[in-house]
């Protein structure tokens, strides 16, 4: 596992708070943010040759379950066309609800290949895949259903 950007969790905060857009350190770049109103979150970034991921809950105020990153080459790419491909999978354990025997108190998380896709439609939100790259968080066993939104320019 590369070695993780140690601000990786206070640089997620602001992105929850401020958008991609908000200031970060030069070599971490967002690239994704998925955050479902007072439940979780979770925020992709780019550093060095890794993609790193932070996963938050919300329970008064936003709290890091974890990070983790996986490194680019890791994940060959497949694929020239405009198409969704699932790349990793993970999930954490809740830390402010009661654990489950059927896992729905899991956090999940998928980072996901977007080639030529700006936006994906995930369950009523959107998230924005900046160069080439989302993240999607969710509750419970099912993945929620996600589509391509639109094209990149």
């Amino acid at each position: 596992m590369p070695e993780l950007h140690p601000s990786l969790a206070d640089h997620g905060l602001r992105v929850i708070e401020h958008g991609l857009d908000a200031p970060l350190d030069a070599d971490v770049v967002p690239l994704s943010c998925d955050v479902i109103e007072g439940d979780a979150a979770a925020v992709l970034f780019a550093h060095e040759d890794a993609l790193e991921w932070v996963v938050y809950e919300y329970d008064h105020d936003w709290r890091s379950l974890g990070l983790t990153a996986i490194r680019v080459a890791d994940t060959p790419l497949r694929g020239e066309g405009a198409q969704v491909e699932i790349r990793h999978d993970s999930s954490e354990r809740s830390r402010i609800r009661g654990w489950g025997l059927r896992g729905r108190h899991l956090v999940h998380v998928r980072i996901l290949r977007t080639h030529r896709i700006a936006r994906l439609r995930v369950a009523a939100r959107t998230v924005v895949a900046l160069r080439g790259w989302a993240i999607v968080v969710w509750r419970g066993r099912q993945a929620p259903a996600i589509s391509a939104s639109g094209p990149q320019q």
